[in-house]
């Protein structure tokens, strides 16, 4: 059947079109015909120079000697929330960067580009921290942080624990630290 679930960027769009949400699940419902794309190209570079930066951090991870989780891909055909759940043990992982994880929490579903284990010195308590890739060059934007907040909430709601800090790794190179409490 047909997942209605929100996603953190479909939230964002509407903060700036309050009708956006409504157009985009008819579309996805096959109520309405997907629109013409005039500008099809440049989202097509856009969504390719954003999976090279998403590769260029996953390198960056591989070179500091971290040992990499790749949460198996999505099945054909399989309902997302099934895949998220599927997932779920990769929290348990002994590892120390888990690459796509699929979340949903309170109706809402997005995939992390990197969760980091965050090993508290004291107590050896274990902590996912979010890391999202994105290409803006300076600084993140606020629907990064929603995006991170989401995802804040939602490895909460499957530990336990929620993340101290969510992270940005913007298009220079530079990582954004935000702090997070619940």
């Amino acid at each position: 059947g047909f997942e209605h679930l929100l996603t953190p960027s479909k939230i964002t769009a509407w903060l700036d079109c309050a009708h956006y949400l409504t157009l985009k699940h008819e579309v996805e419902a096959g109520t309405r015909p997907y629109p013409d794309q005039p500008f099809g190209s440049f989202a097509r570079l856009l969504q390719d120079k954003g999976l090279a930066h998403e590769a260029a951090v996953l390198a960056r991870y591989v070179e500091e000697g971290l040992r990499v989780l790749t949460v198996e891909g999505k099945a054909r055909g399989e309902a997302f929330v099934a895949w998220a759940d599927r997932s779920l043990p990769s929290l348990e992982a002994d590892a120390d960067l888990v690459f796509q994880m699929p979340f949903v929490h309170d109706g809402v579903r997005g995939v992390a580009d990197f969760l980091e284990r965050s090993v508290d010195d004291g107590t050896g308590e274990v902590r996912w921290e979010p890391v999202d890739a994105k290409l803006a060059r300076s600084q993140a934007k606020p629907g990064h942080v929603l995006q991170l907040c989401f995802y804040a909430e939602a490895i909460a709601g499957a530990t336990g624990d929620a993340p101290q800090d969510l992270k940005v790794s913007l298009g220079s190179g530079r990582t954004e630290t935000v702090g997070y409490e619940e």
